[in-house]
């Protein structure tokens, strides 16, 4: 590994120690450098926590079977319900149909194998 010269070190220490406007330059290079990446983390954890909200903010709940989705679609798709129909029916009743009411009941019951 290439090492450099002992005189260049020495320079370049020199340079930092003496109030000179050369050393002012490379410690604020080097602070301004330390403020981007201290900031820089922070700054994109805030844009993607308001990311999240405004993704948040677009995803609506299924009024018959609860899963979530974007309102944007024009059924739901896990159920297929419309979403016109669920509007009108919350603007109508004011009140949600509940998932029991809109699905199938399965009993289980058990076979002899023996016939």
């Amino acid at each position: 590994m290439n090492r450099p010269p002992l005189f260049v070190l020495i320079a370049i220490g020199l340079l930092l120690l003496l109030p000179a406007g050369a050393g002012r330059m490379l410690l604020d290079l080097a602070g301004g450098l330390l403020v981007v990446l201290l900031v820089l983390p922070v700054l994109l954890g805030g844009l993607g926590w308001f990311g999240w909200k405004v993704l948040q903010s677009r995803m609506q709940p299924c009024s018959a079977c609860g899963a979530v989705g974007f309102g944007s679609n024009l059924q739901c798709s896990v159920c297929g319900t419309p979403y016109s129909l669920r509007t009108e029916a919350k603007e109508s009743t004011g009140v949600s149909i509940p998932a029991s009411d809109l699905t199938i009941d399965i009993t289980a019951q058990d076979v002899d194998s023996e016939s």
